[in-house]
């Protein structure tokens, strides 16, 4: 109230001030103390109402107030102050309603962190009302934008409008950023990042420094954020961009930068020397006062690297990115081309004396003549016939500029097109958008142009959006629902949009009108406006004005001087075709894809001299630059229309760009211009809650008896609830937010009782169940006692009759202990005799050994005599005639005596040992003997022997055995250096025409069976010496017949031998003992010759062997025999057999069939057409069963020979010698099926437990 001693806002020397009314006159005037200066002011109150406004309250006008609403007196200076109070402090955000005023700090603020952001989507999330807990921010705008399009469906839009330098692109960006975070459910979103990710670009590319703002944009931008409708996740992007100003980049005003781009390239030290960038470039150094670093204190060097990731991040390659910088080069190489006059002429050519030509003809991959005729030359038509003209070095300048305006704007355009398509959305989705208005603010500078009047009119139309939202659409409304209301007055800018838009006598109609004259110029436009604009209020033209070739608009922010020169020239940006022809000539890839759709504004380039412009090519080519901007904001405009609008308006309270600093001219300024005294009085007069009465009635239907939707019935329920004058229109109801508030918790209570009932009769019905579970659990408890006592009963009386039995069982079985201990005292009496019986065996054994060797020695003395005799007979013999010889003794006998052989294999015998000579009576015959237990046969059916003899001493003796090759069932039976005695009973003697070899070939030629007698070198045949390990295996290659072994090897650096690292099932599967073979096994031998520790000659000896190859293998750790029956519980089948079957695991087995009987033998050869047996592994068992035999095949052939007669239930323990256990079944059916025939097969004969003991031989 106006009253003495009341502080006031005085409106003094230009500005608010505070001061304290001293006295009030009957006249109305009022005497003022100012607080600040010791001044006295008087104001007329009756004359000057907006002079003079009654303070706030102290708390309100020292701290300010988070809504500009809620201000006791509403006026300008209370608003300024509390703007003013705020930002001092670090406030930065002010609600004016539902629009947010953001002042911009010229300083980094801790608004914006993550914990911030997690606050505002927590209370988004949680509380709708939200705004009235947490400070003013604009992450509430974005949330709200966001929340609203998922529970609406509708799409919306935030404009974000305020004057260059404002702050208005990085509230963009920080809206971006919260609606990437409130809506991605995944940190690793890549949609989110590419998004992101895209500003760092478009501020490279279109962003420069103007004398206002360090980072001004010079396009404006609309970004679509698309949003899944399911699931409200961020699913893609689109941006559109507007009137680029492409005049900044070949000149630009003083203390101004080009794009930003252009000094961060420079900036980089990769780039300099690659891209000729260590000079001075002519774009760059324009204006007289060039600075080439930004006020903010951005390094171009760091941002350069911003930049780079930023493209990688949307998917350029290294590629794009190199041709992208690469253009941008060629722009700076193409400003600093000369222009040097054809002596004699108006013509000029280019300069060739320096390396700049040679630079930017590199990067734009066109050669110099080429550029040359495109920039100098160009061609007209005249009569019929088309003349090329050469151009003055003025207009090949021109032509020049306009080349690199046009190759960067559609650089710029290429860029925003790999945005929008590296973060499209899927278009199987259905999508709710929020746009994003970033477009530039209203610009005033020294020298203004076409460019800043087509920004002022983009802001002018913007305002007028504005206007139209906040304040008529609001007003008619409440008109329409015929609520009582009072109008607000607000400032209306429509006659300075029908300034520009009137036709035909508008500032676009006429400056396109003097576009299509002929020789219209800028000195003729400027007239045409004076002469049909002077009366529009906003337009002006002074005489002066006129004499300088400018005119005034006032705007709705302040007038501004335009400048006419070269609005023409901008407006058509004609340029001749052959200016930029030669740029589809270029082996630029990039220059290529940009220049394929050139902007409709260029002429296109002409492919041919006879080729003629359509009437559709001539229209697009007629098109004016005003005419497309006005197309593109139209359709900005009708999309906003669409979409429910949000605002924020940014304040610069300074152009100094300082902290802290309040301009308080220029605050002022900016408020009124955005109309926000007028905005907040119509928030405080209108209703923010709206909504219809039937989905008023639908949401609150608990809070009242009645669910009619009718008018009346609607403002008696609110009169139920305490509001006095309900405002119900015809269609809506209106009220604040307090009273939704209390409705909504009204509604939540109601919902808590009814709850809360629920959960009793709910209690109730559990507990009825409960209850009746429990009787009938009783009732069945009672049941399962009687029969337990039933059962308990019955047990004592079968524990009765079993003890009875018990006993009866006990005493037969003291009877049998008694009758098993005299069997066992009689067995052990018998074991007894038998031991002495055996001692007394070996005594006489040992006897006999004594005998025979007194023996041998007296009948080597016998022939040592005989050996002296003959040698004497022999020396008579030589002295004696071959008649008398011949005569007396008759023919000489064909074959050497037998005596002298046997002489001189016992003479040798004698050299080595007495123990190891033969007698020479048993070589011929006493050997021959079958009852003598030195001698033994075995029997060679058919396939491979396996054994090697060698002559010793005259004797043909086994050298080695070949175990795991051969298919003799005797082959256990023979041992090393057992002595060849005879074949089919044919004796085996060396001598004259009987050599080794014939001796070999009779063997190897002989009808088969085979009888071999031998005679072995050791007392016991259960002492044999044998030529492999229990874990080694033999392999025969022949490579003659098998060109490929199959096996691949590596060496084992550990075990120094060659290992198998990979086996080729497709090769090699007939090779003898190639099926033995596993990956992992150690080749150990070849031929004999040991390869361990023969790393560098091993690859050698393998290839070298000759045609037939011997290779010995050792089994590996991973395939022994404790490992070939593990179980998948990890035990082991052997152990299993041991515990079911009641025998232990066979290790060993005698092979010869005379001293084991569980052992046949089966051979499958070529001949037979099958196996004739049925295998099956039974439970607990490792070997193969035979559960039937066929009357056919193998087994059927040989079922009448000895030991060969197959049965049900034997068991199949080796193929060819080798026990199955070690190799497998896998090996041993690959034996069957693939390897060599014939197969012998082995079987074991099932017997008790009690008869399988462990024999010497091993499998």
């Amino acid at each position: 109230m106006m009253e003495e001693g009341a502080p006031v806002w005085v409106m003094h020397a230009a500005r608010w001030n505070v001061a304290v009314i001293q006295s009030i006159s009957q006249h109305g005037t009022i005497s003022c103390c100012l607080v600040d200066t010791p001044a006295l002011v008087e104001v007329d109150a009756t004359a000057r109402k907006d002079n003079i406004h009654p303070c706030n309250p102290v708390e309100q006008h020292r701290s300010g107030v988070d809504d500009l609403t809620t201000l006791v007196h509403l006026h300008e200076p209370a608003i300024l102050n509390t703007l003013r109070v705020r930002y001092r402090n670090d406030q930065i955000y002010t609600r004016a309603g539902t629009i947010l005023v953001a002042v911009n700090p010229f300083q980094s603020l801790d608004l914006y962190d993550d914990a911030t952001q997690r606050r505002y989507i927590h209370a988004g999330r949680t509380r709708r009302d939200g705004d009235s807990v947490l400070a003013p921010h604009v992450f509430q705008v974005a949330d709200r934008a966001y929340h609203e399009m998922l529970s609406t469906r509708h799409n919306q839009s935030i404009l974000v409008s305020g004057e260059s330098g404002a702050g208005k692109t990085e509230t963009t960006k920080l809206i971006m950023t919260y609606l990437a975070s409130v809506s991605s459910s995944r940190a690793d979103n890549a949609v989110r990042d590419r998004i992101l990710e895209s500003t760092p670009i478009l501020e490279a590319f279109g962003n420069a420094m103007t004398t206002r703002n360090s980072n001004s944009s010079r396009f404006g931008k609309f970004i679509r954020l698309g949003f899944d409708a399911a699931s409200g996740e961020l699913v893609g992007a689109s941006i559109a961009t507007y009137l680029l100003e492409r005049v900044r980049l070949i000149s630009h005003g003083v203390g101004e930068r080009n794009y930003h781009i252009f000094y961060e390239l420079c900036a980089s030290p990769a780039s300099k020397s690659l891209l000729g960038l260590d000079r001075s470039f002519a774009y760059l150094e324009s204006s007289i006062m060039g600075h080439r670093s930004r006020r903010d204190g951005v390094d171009d060097a760091a941002q350069f690297e911003v930049t780079h990731h930023a493209m990688t991040t949307i998917g350029l390659s290294n590629h794009n990115i190199a041709s992208v910088l690469q253009v941008v080069a060629a722009v700076l190489h193409l400003g600093n081309l000369e222009f040097v006059p054809v002596q004699g002429g108006t013509s000029c050519r280019l300069s060739y004396d320096d390396d700049t030509t040679r630079f930017c003809s590199s990067l734009l991959g066109i050669a110099y003549d080429h550029m040359q005729e495109a920039l100098t030359t160009r061609r007209i038509k005249a009569g019929g016939d088309i003349v090329t003209v050469g151009l003055s070095p003025d207009a090949a300048a021109h032509s020049r500029d306009v080349v690199a305006k046009s190759m960067y704007a559609r650089l710029f355009e290429w860029l925003v097109g790999r945005i929008n398509a590296a973060t499209s959305s899927p278009t199987t989705l259905t999508l709710h958008l929020i746009g994003v208005v970033d477009i530039f603010g209203f610009e005033s500078f020294a020298t203004n142009s076409l460019e800043q009047l087509c920004i002022n009119y983009a802001n002018e139309k913007l305002q007028q959006l504005f206007t139209k939202y906040v304040f008529e659409l609001e007003q008619r409304e409440y008109v329409a629902e015929g609520i009582p209301w009072t109008l607000v007055a607000y400032p209306n800018n429509d006659a300075c949009v029908t300034l520009f838009e009137s036709r035909p006598h508008g500032l676009f109609s006429l400056l396109d009108e003097q576009c299509m004259i002929p020789r219209g110029n800028d000195k003729q436009l400027l007239a045409t406006m004076h002469g049909k604009l002077s009366s529009a209020p906003p337009f002006t033209s002074s005489r002066a004005q006129l004499g300088k070739g400018q005119f005034t608009v006032c705007h709705y922010a302040g007038p501004v001087v335009y400048s006419t020169d070269g609005f023409c020239d901008k407006n058509k940006d004609n340029v001749h075709p052959e200016a930029l022809e030669f740029l589809n000539l270029s082996s630029h890839d990039l220059l290529h894809t940009t220049n394929e759709s050139p902007p409709p504004h260029h002429h296109h380039p002409r492919h041919a001299k006879s080729r003629r412009v359509s009437a559709k090519e001539r229209g697009q080519a007629s098109t004016s630059c005003i005419q497309k901007f006005q197309g593109q904001l139209k359709a900005l405009l009708g999309e906003l229309d669409t979409s429910e609008l949000h605002f924020i308006r940014c304040i610069k309270p300074n152009d100094l760009g300082r902290p802290h600093v309040v301009d308080d001219a220029r605050f002022l300024d900016q408020l009124r211009c955005s109309g926000l005294l007028e905005v907040t009085e119509l928030t405080r007069l209108r209703h923010p809650v709206r909504m219809s009465h039937s989905h008023f009635v639908e949401q609150f239907r608990c809070l009242f008896p009645t669910t009619s939707t009718d008018r009346n019935d609607v403002a008696r329920m609110l009169r139920h609830w305490g509001v006095a004058s309900p405002v119900v229109g015809v269609s809506k109801v209106y009220f604040d937010h307090a009273l939704l508030t209390h409705l909504l918790q009204a509604r939540e209570l109601r919902v808590r009782v009814a709850v809360r009932t629920l959960h009793r009769f709910a209690a109730a019905l559990a507990h009825r169940r409960q209850t009746l579970r429990r009787l009938r659990l009783q009732a069945a408890t009672r049941t399962v006692c009687r029969a337990m006592l039933d059962t308990i009963h019955h047990r004592r009386t079968v524990r009765v009759v079993q003890a009875a039995h018990a006993q009866r069982v006990i005493a037969w079985a003291w009877k049998c202990y008694r009758h098993a201990m005299h069997h066992k005292r009689y067995m052990e009496a018998a074991e007894h005799n038998a031991r002495q019986e055996q001692r007394v065996m070996v005594a006489c054994h040992a006897l006999q050994t004594w005998v025979r060797r007194c023996q041998l020695r007296q009948a080597l003395v016998r022939h040592a005599r005989q050996l002296t005799t003959a040698t004497t007979a022999t020396t008579v013999m030589s002295s004696t005639r071959p008649s008398d010889y011949l005569r007396d003794f008759g023919t000489p006998p064909r074959h050497p005596l037998p005596y002298v052989n046997t002489l001189v294999s016992t003479k040798n015998s004698i050299m080595s040992h007495w123990d190891v000579a033969r007698d020479t009576s048993s070589t011929s015959s006493s050997s021959m003997d079958a009852g003598d237990d030195s001698t033994y046969e075995i029997t060679w059916e058919c396939g491979m022997l396996g054994i090697h003899f060698n002559v010793d001493a005259g004797q043909v003796v086994v050298q080695r055995l070949h175990v795991t090759l051969s298919t003799c069932i005797d082959i256990f039976a023979v041992s090393v250096g057992d002595v060849l005695l005879a074949v089919n009973n044919v004796p085996v003697i060396l001598h004259g025409s009987t050599t080794y070899a014939s001796v070999m070939r009779y063997v190897a030629q002989a009808p088969k069976p085979v009888v071999l007698q031998l005679k072995r070198a050791r007392p016991s045949p259960h002492h044999v010496a044998v030529s492999l390990q229990s874990d080694e295996y033999e392999l025969l290659w022949g490579r003659k017949a098998h060109p490929s072994l199959g096996i691949e090897f590596k060496w084992d650096s550990i075990n120094q031998v060659p290992v198998v690292v990979h086996l080729h099932t497709q090769v090699g599967q007939t090779i003898p003992g190639r099926t033995s073979v596993c990956v992992g096994d150690w080749l150990t031998h070849v031929q004999d010759d040991s390869l361990r520790q023969k790393h560098s000659t091993w690859t050698a000896k393998l290839q070298g062997g000759g045609q037939t190859v011997l290779l010995r293998f050792q089994r590996a750790g991973a395939n022994a025999r404790n490992n070939a029956d593990v179980l998948a519980h990890g035990g082991r089948l052997s152990d299993v057999e041991a515990a079911c079957c009641g025998f232990d695991e066979v290790q060993r087995w005698s092979w010869n069939p005379k001293h084991d009987d569980t052992l046949h033998h089966l051979l499958y050869t070529d001949d037979d057409a099958s196996l004739g047996l049925v295998l099956k592994q039974p439970a607990y068992r490792f070997y193969l069963e035979v559960s039937d035999v066929k009357a056919e095949g193998a087994v059927h052939r040989q079922r009448h020979q000895p030991r060969r007669r197959i049965l049900r239930g034997d068991q199949l323990v080796c193929v060819n010698h080798q026990n199955i256990r070690v190799i497998g079944h896998s090996s041993a059916l690959a034996q069957l099926k693939h390897g060599p025939k014939p197969v012998l097969l082995t079987f074991r004969r099932s017997k008790p437990a009690c008869n399988m003991y462990p024999t010497s031989q091993s499998c």
